[in-house]
């Protein structure tokens, strides 16, 4: 179940990436983040992320806070669903 809020999250981020323009501040470090997080979850697809990681995403939150506040939301939400997880 939490592989698949993760997921439905990751989803998320994408469609907020999607909405966002081409030349949008942070607009290319979101991309990256998205990108690691999902390399990050398909490589750790039988066991859960590693607490580096989550303090990564944790900072891309802060981050991405003023620039972009509606990704922002949608990254601490997955840091819940991690956080739920134990990790």
């Amino acid at each position: 179940m939490n592989r698949q809020r993760l997921q439905e999250h990751l989803d998320a981020l994408r469609a907020e990436l999607e909405r966002l323009p081409a030349q949008a501040p942070g607009r290319e470090r979101l991309r990256q983040l998205v990108e690691r997080i999902d390399a990050q979850l398909d490589e750790q697809r039988d066991s859960e992320p590693h607490e580096s990681f989550l303090s990564g995403v944790r900072e891309a939150v802060a981050d991405f806070e003023a620039e972009h506040p509606r990704a922002a939301g949608l990254l601490r939400r997955l840091v819940d669903t991690l956080s739920s997880m134990g990790i």
